[in-house]
C-alpha cells in the first residue's frame, strides 16, 4: 500500500511537472511564431533583441535592486504574519525560530514546481517542537493561506474598481474582473459567516461533514477559522499586513518590466494585472499558470497610448520574479543545512500523510 502511494504521489508529481513545462513552452513558442513577439519579427527569431533585453537589464540595474528589496520584504511580511497568526493560538514559539521554520518552508515550496509541501512541513516540524500544539500549528498555516488569498482578492478588485477595468478592458479581460469581484464578495460572506458565533452546537458543522468530497475540508476550514474567534485583533492585523504584501507584488512586476522592456503597462494597471495572475497561485501547478495569465492579460490589453505588448513580455517578467524568490530562499538553504536531519525527519512524515493531518480538532483559544 505504501509503495502505491508513492507510485501516485510521483505520478502526480510528474504531471505538474509536465503541465508547467508544457505552458511555459506554449508560451516561448507563441512568443518567437508571431511577427511581432518579444524575440522575433517577420524574418523569424532574433537573437539579437535577447541580447539587446540583457543589456537594457544592465543599465537599469538599480531598479532591478530596487524590486529585489521589494519582493524580499514582501516575504518577510507573510513570515512576521504567520509568527503573529501561530503565537495568538498559544504556541510558544519565538520570532527568530518562526523565521528559520519560514525561510526553510519558503525553500521547499520553491522545490521542482511546489512538490514539496513546505508549507506542511514546516507546521509538522513545529508540531514536533510543541507536540501539545499539533492542530493549531497546522491550522495556522491554513489560516495564513486563506488571508493570503483572500486579500489579494480585494487587492484585486479595489484597483479593479478604481481603474474601472470592468467595464472598460477587453471583452475577456471585463469576464476575469468580473468573476474577480464576485468571487471576492462571496468570499467575504463565507469569512463572515465562519467567524460567526456558533449557535448550533455544532451541528451545522457536523452537517457540512457529511458532504460529499467537500464536506470535511468545509469542516475544517471552520473549525481552523474559529480557533481565533477570540483573537479579532490579530486577524485584522494580519489582513492589514498582508495589503502590503500584494501592492508590493504588483510594484516588483512593474519594476521589473520598466527595468528590462521599453514599453509597459502603467502602474495602476499592475495593480490589477499582478492580483489576477497571482490568483492562479491556487492551482496546485506553482510555475505556468500565472505567467500564462500575466503574458495574455498584457497582449490583450492595449497601453494607455495605444501600443500592443508583445507575446512572451509577461512570461519573462515572472521569470525574473521567480529568481527573485530562488535568491530570497538562499537563506532558507542555510537554516536548512543547520538543521538537515531535523528536516528530513519532518519531510519523511509528510511523505507519509496525503491529507493534512484528520486531528483538525481545535479548540477556541482562551484569552489571557
Amino acid at each position: 500500500m505504501r509503495a502505491h502511494s508513492r507510485f501516485k504521489r510521483t505520478c502526480v508529481q510528474l504531471l505538474k511537472i509536465a503541465a508547467s513545462v508544457a505552458i511555459l513552452a506554449w508560451l516561448v513558442w507563441d512568443s518567437v511564431r508571431r511577427g511581432e513577439g518579444l524575440f522575433s519579427d517577420e524574418h523569424g527569431f532574433q537573437p539579437e533583441k535577447l541580447w539587446a533585453l540583457v543589456r537594457h537589464a544592465v543599465d537599469n540595474w538599480l531598479i532591478l535592486l530596487l524590486a529585489f528589496i521589494c519582493a524580499f520584504a514582501s516575504v518577510m511580511i507573510t513570515f512576521i504574519r504567520w509568527w503573529l497568526l501561530i503565537r495568538s493560538v498559544g504556541v510558544p514559539i519565538s520570532l527568530r525560530e518562526s523565521l528559520r521554520f519560514s525561510f526553510v518552508g519558503y525553500l521547499l515550496n520553491l522545490a521542482p514546481m511546489g512538490i514539496v509541501g513546505g508549507d506542511l512541513a514546516k507546521a509538522v516540524l513545529v508540531a514536533r517542537h510543541c507536540p501539545e500544539h499539533r492542530a493549531p500549528s497546522v491550522a495556522s498555516v491554513f489560516v495564513d493561506r486563506v488571508v493570503g488569498l483572500y486579500v489579494l482578492l480585494l487587492v484585486a478588485s479595489g484597483a479593479i474598481l478604481l481603474t474601472n477595468f470592468h467595464a472598460t478592458g477587453p471583452a475577456i479581460v471585463q469576464s476575469a474582473c468580473r468573476l474577480t469581484l464576485v468571487v471576492s464578495v462571496l468570499g467575504t460572506i463565507v469569512l463572515l459567516l465562519v467567524w460567526a458565533p456558533d449557535w448550533t452546537g455544532g451541528r451545522v458543522r457536523r452537517l457540512w461533514e457529511k458532504l460529499p468530497v467537500v464536506g470535511r475540508p468545509i469542516a475544517r476550514f471552520t473549525e481552523a477559522f474559529r480557533a481565533y474567534g477570540r483573537e479579532p485583533g490579530t486577524l485584522l492585523l494580519s489582513l492589514v499586513m498582508t495589503l502590503p504584501v500584494h501592492l508590493l507584488f504588483a510594484i516588483v512586476v512593474f519594476l521589473v518590466g520598466t527595468a528590462l522592456f521599453p514599453k509597459v503597462h502603467s502602474l495602476d494597471r499592475h495593480f490589477v494585472f499582478a492580483p489576477l495572475a497571482g490568483v492562479m497561485q491556487v492551482l496546485p501547478i506553482s510555475v505556468g499558470p500565472a505567467e500564462f495569465v500575466l503574458d495574455r492579460l498584457f497582449v490583450l490589453t492595449p497601453t494607455a497610448d495605444g501600443s500592443i505588448i508583445p507575446p512572451g513580455q509577461g512570461l519573462v517578467t515572472l521569470l525574473v520574479y521567480r529568481v527573485f524568490n530562488l535568491l530570497i530562499s538562499t537563506v532558507g538553504v542555510v537554516y536548512f543545512l543547520m538543521s538537515r536531519e531535523e528536516w528530513r525527519e519532518a519531510l519523511h512524515e509528510v511523505e507519509e500523510v496525503e491529507e493534512p493531518p484528520s486531528d483538525l480538532e481545535i479548540e477556541v483559544p482562551k484569552t489571557s
